[in-house]
């Protein structure tokens, strides 16, 4: 068995520790560090008790009177946050929502056909959303409404006006924008049968 004492050994243990994956082992623990510190300001402290007893009164004045703002503080806090007011309930004005119908005709009185067909198109589907037989939601496109009415209790001969209307309208819309007067004629008819099948 070799000598542990041996120049060469040391050497080697000291080379062999100054690896780069064993320099965490070297420095000390954070937390035991802070305690040792604080071990040795507490016992700096009963030095000063026995050798600077005026030192030591002034500090252990300053910690009670540090101690002493801090549960003032905590319980003016509490005391302010139980005894304040609650705050007025703000109101939040909600807006009716627009008469489409009604910017519809206006639109076709300005000579706008196929925007007032748009805004029936949409009267519509708040009508059929009011009488839960479709649901709509900002994800909901216009093909999954068509698909939402083929496949309702709606009567099939509205449901499918309604559905030939939306693809045609759809199809203007996002296309040639054509401001054919006969659209929103088709619209309004649908839209009164819709209105009076409530």
């Amino acid at each position: 068995m070799p000598d542990l004492s041996d120049p060469a050994v040391l050497k080697l243990a000291h080379k062999v520790l100054a690896r780069p994956e064993y320099s965490g082992l070297a420095k000390p623990d954070t937390i035991a560090d802070w305690e040792r510190r604080i071990i040795e300001w507490l016992l700096k402290l009963q030095f000063l008790h026995d050798r600077k007893p005026v030192v030591y009164w002034l500090i252990f004045a300053a910690v009670v009177a540090v101690a002493v703002a801090l549960f003032a503080h905590l319980a003016w806090t509490v005391w302010i946050a139980t005894h304040t007011a609650a705050p007025a309930e703000s109101r939040i004005e909600v807006a009716a929502p627009p008469n489409l119908a009604a910017d519809a005709a206006r639109f076709a009185a300005e000579g706008h056909y196929l925007d007032a067909a748009h805004r029936l198109m949409l009267a519509s589907f708040r009508a059929l959303a009011e009488r839960s037989v479709i649901e709509l939601r900002p994800d909901r496109s216009n093909r999954w409404i068509r698909n939402a009415l083929r496949k309702s209790a709606l009567d099939r001969d509205i449901a499918a006006e309604l559905d030939d209307l939306v693809e045609r309208t759809e199809r203007r819309w996002f296309g040639d924008r054509t401001n054919d007067p006969a659209i929103y004629e088709q619209w309004r008819t649908a839209f009164t049968r819709l209105s009076s099948a409530r």
